[in-house]
């Protein structure tokens, strides 16, 4: 079949499938694409959440016209693409010379420069007008409509409007460009009927409206869903049909799960194995709650099980449609996917809500593994017949994980929404549906803070509901985010407290912008007794001390600031160890547990750590050696935690993997024991010339705890209370160690010195917001107002990325499986390192690899990866 038989000169295509030789093998008309489009704006327009999410945001109820307008915007998203530039690319690289033009061209600028050329201008001219009749708005809401592909486009003056030339006999855009106009007015007659009120005209409202058109682009895009039209069909008839087929599939619409949840009535125990609320996870199924909550309780309090309560009773009642679980990590993502996926199969027997495992290169859907294809696709099974692939839809992507009913991942997917970078308008859209749960609120940096309370303050004004999870929130933290809620409360939780004041706010606690309230906690408490020994710079005396309550039986976790500081730790049990099977291995193999091991790896880490020290722990010693990644979401049970130096809320998070569960200790270990490690003499002034062991601040900036008034607080609280307990000290303790009147009363009592490392610190920390807010997703201005950066790199998390390397399947790591892919931490990666380069040199040995990477060298190994040549001094967890 040739070019011509299956996509005639005068006809504008919307998409191509072109075959090895270049030839088109199939067309879908342009038209029929828009219409696809529009379709599936309208359909998601009457999606419960999404619809609430765009009256709030317009600050008024939408009328049918209004979405019938709003669908017409849609409806021309693409109409730059009847751009004889654009028409062109039927041809790839083989342009006739009869064409108008003799380069291919986009279509997004280029539909800026149609109303430059009369003849263009003149075909779509009578429709433009009508739609300018429907308000001010229609101009920032059309910029938006052609701002589709992710990124805000602003009309350039002095470019050439050439891609709208025209040529006899063979390919007319103006012809085109009347058909679409024609075709719109068509499409939804009631949007051009008179009356109504104007489009809404706040800029909020046309940020969201963008994300909406970027969802419904990327779904009427979708061959699995929106097949190309078949001869004799009349698409503006089957469109429809095919947009409720797809939103009602993907549970974009959720209402046949709300209307099953009703019909059962469940309670908590139903949907949590059948274990009766802790005070914390009754309370929050509490309707009167406002739509910021605060859930402060102690580690292993049940937390999880409170949001994921709170979640159904909000879906139960129409409030939100879907649930995004934002955690710190992706260790701790990939621990609780399995937690709420068993939840979920618990209250929907039969085709539960899809449970995403939103992990870039590690995503899961309903348990099933996604397999990377070329040209961007993904294979979810082997099986050919797989019903139910099309659901999985939200996970195919990144950028469209926030669109499952349920997913679990970072903090970080949602942080996007909140930036300058593409698709965050998609984000935020689809965002707005959900409940919003963030675990460790507490463990953001200054810099992601500020991106969060510009992430929260967005989802709170479209009507979304949002809650926070910590351990060790301090109160002017608490008191930031309850000032996000929307029309301004005026409680007394919104302003800074004072030291003795934060210290008396009950907990645990529930706090919403109305109100703080105390509640009962689990009703398990713990004591502590914590001291202080200076041998921080010491492996030697740290291993014989774990090695002395290992001799009683105890299981013994170490948790050193920095990798190199627990690989030496390692070598020094190593050397003096008695029993071999002390130590924690995988496969027989000792090793330890820290972030720089592969993707295939981490999960047997965190697998046999959890059998070894978790509810159901075997008896006997046990020697755990690792680094912050043992701080959180591990589900493990230690009678003795020796730890470096910390600040109070880390070390609290710490002291939660002891005694975690009722399980037999040695007799010198019923109570919990804490050894925190110091520098000689308790000194912690030299660190602020040297930053050492993950202490103080870096020459160049940075540090993993690089304030030392707070290592000050925390250590001196370890002597004036060598004795706790938690959860009932928790509030104390957290407020003496972070409260900035302490810290400034601590800054008093020291040098100069200590005043200027005060004043670097915090000039840092105000630069690091500054920076937040230039890169921040500002709602307040009307899109289009204001493109997109292209000259520098915006992320969630400041300071350099890390690197991902791959291995071919040939190669093993230390526990016996291959080795795939190997994340590199920025600070070991050599510099100017070309983007796409590969491990060259890699060399098998018994126990993993070696391998160069540019002028470094690695090998990975029981140990981690550790660079041999190592570019800096700096190291992480």
């Amino acid at each position: 079949m040739s070019d011509d038989q299956v996509l005639k000169d005068n006809e504008a295509f919307g998409k191509l499938e072109h075959g090895a030789d270049g030839k088109v093998l199939r067309r879908h008309l342009l038209i029929d694409h828009m219409i696809d489009v529009a379709a599936c704006f309208h359909r998601l327009a009457h999606c419960r959440s999404i619809r609430r999410a765009m009256e709030r945001s317009a600050g008024r109820q939408l009328t049918e016209q209004d979405i019938a307008r709003l669908a017409v915007l849609a409806f021309l998203h693409d109409v730059g693409k009847a751009n004889s530039g654009f028409q062109a690319k039927r041809w790839r690289d083989r342009i006739p010379a009869a064409w108008p033009v003799r380069i291919s061209a986009g279509h997004g600028l280029e539909a800026f420069k149609l109303f430059g050329v009369p003849a263009a201008a003149a075909a779509i001219e009578p429709l433009i007008e009508r739609i300018c009749s429907w308000g001010t708005a229609c101009d920032s809401l059309l910029i938006a409509s052609i701002s589709h592909h992710g990124r805000p486009i602003k009309d350039s003056p002095g470019s050439s409007p050439i891609f709208w030339k025209t040529q006899a006999g063979t390919y007319d855009p103006a012809a085109v460009l009347k058909a679409i106009a024609e075709s719109a007015l068509c499409l939804y007659p009631l949007a051009f009927q008179g009356g109504g009120e104007d489009l809404p005209g706040a800029s909020a409202f046309g940020h969201l409206f963008a994300g909406l058109v970027q969802l419904a682009d990327w779904l009427g895009s979708d061959t699995w869903f929106f097949k190309f039209s078949s001869p004799g069909e009349v698409r503006a008839v089957s469109a429809p049909k095919l947009a409720d087929d797809a939103i009602t599939t993907l549970g974009l619409d959720a209402e046949d799960w709300r209307n099953r949840l009703t019909a059962t009535e469940p309670d908590f125990a139903r949907a949590f194995g059948w274990f009766p609320p802790h005070p914390i996870q009754a309370a929050m199924g509490d309707e009167s709650l406002g739509p910021l909550v605060i859930l402060e309780s102690e580690t292993g309090s049940g937390k999880t099980e409170a949001a994921l309560w709170r979640y159904l009773k909000l879906f139960r009642a129409g409030e939100v449609d879907s649930l995004y679980f934002a955690l710190p990590t992706r260790v701790a993502a990939s621990q609780l996917y399995k937690r709420v996926q068993d939840t979920l199969q618990r209250l929907w027997p039969e085709n539960p809500p899809l449970a995403l495992r939103a992990l870039p290169g590690y995503v899961a859907a309903d348990g099933e593994e996604a397999k990377v294809l070329p040209d961007f696709k993904v294979l979810w099974s082997d099986d050919k017949d797989d019903q139910a692939a099309p659901q999985r839809w939200a996970g195919e992507n990144s950028k469209r994980f926030l669109a499952a009913p349920v997913a679990v991942g970072t903090i970080d997917q949602a942080l996007l929404g909140a930036l300058q970078v593409a698709h965050a308008h998609l984000r935020h859209a689809i965002l707005a549906r959900s409940l919003l749960v963030v675990d460790e609120v507490h463990a953001s940096d200054t810099y992601m803070t500020v991106l969060l309370e510009q992430l929260l303050k967005a989802h709170l004004n479209c009507g979304g509901y949002a809650v926070l999870l910590s351990a060790t929130l301090g109160s002017n933290a608490r008191s930031r985010y309850l000032a996000l809620t929307p029309r301004g409360r005026t409680s007394s939780l919104l302003a800074a407290m004072p030291f003795d004041v934060a210290c008396r706010v009950p907990y645990p606690a529930i706090s919403d912008g109305y109100s703080l309230r105390a509640v009962g906690g689990t009703g398990r408490s713990k004591r502590v007794r914590w001291s202080t020994r200076d041998i921080i710079d010491s492996p030697e005396q740290i291993a014989e001390l774990a090695l002395a309550a290992a001799t009683h039986g105890a299981k013994v976790l170490i948790v050193r600031n920095t990798v190199p500081a627990a690989i030496a730790t390692l070598a020094a049990l190593e050397a003096r160890v008695p029993d071999r099977a002390w130590l924690f291995q995988v496969n027989g193999v000792v090793t330890l547990h820290h972030s720089r091991f592969s993707r295939q790896d981490r999960p047997l880490l965190d697998a046999e750590i959890e059998l070894r020290l978790g509810k159901e722990r075997p008896s006997g010693a046990l020697i755990v050696v690792g680094t912050q990644t043992l701080e959180q979401s591990l589900d493990i049970d230690a009678d003795f935690l020796i730890t470096d130096l910390c600040p109070m809320d880390v070390l609290l998070q710490r002291v939660g993997r002891l005694h975690r569960h009722a399980n037999e200790r040695p007799e010198a270990y019923r109570i919990a024991q804490v050894l925190v490690l110091t520098p000689l003499g308790n000194d912690l002034t030299p660190l602020l010339i040297h930053a050492k062991n993950g202490l103080g601040r870096h020459r160049n900036g940075g540090g993993v705890y690089d304030d030392l008034r707070i290592l000050e607080a925390t250590r001196r609280l370890l002597d004036e209370r060598p004795e706790v307990n938690i959860p009932d000290d928790n509030r104390y303790l957290v407020e003496a160690g972070l409260h900035q009147d302490r810290l400034l009363e601590l800054e008093r009592q020291y040098d100069e010195s200590w005043r200027k490392a005060a004043q670097e610190i915090e000039g840092e920390q105000i630069s690091f917001k500054l920076l937040a807010r230039q890169h921040r997703l500002d709602l307040d201005i009307d899109f289009g107002e204001r493109s997109f950066p292209t000259d520098q790199r915006i992320s969630t998390r400041l300071g350099a990325q890390d690197r991902v390397v791959f291995f071919c399947l040939s190669q093993f790591g230390p526990f016996g499986e291959p080795l795939k892919s190997l994340p590199i931490r920025h600070y070991l990666v050599p510099k100017d390192l070309p983007l796409d380069a590969e491990p060259t040199r890699v060399t098998q040995h018994e126990n993993g690899l070696t391998f160069r990477l540019g002028e470094a060298t690695f090998r990975y190994s029981r140990l981690g990866l550790e660079c041999l040549r190592d570019p800096s001094s700096a190291a992480g967890d």
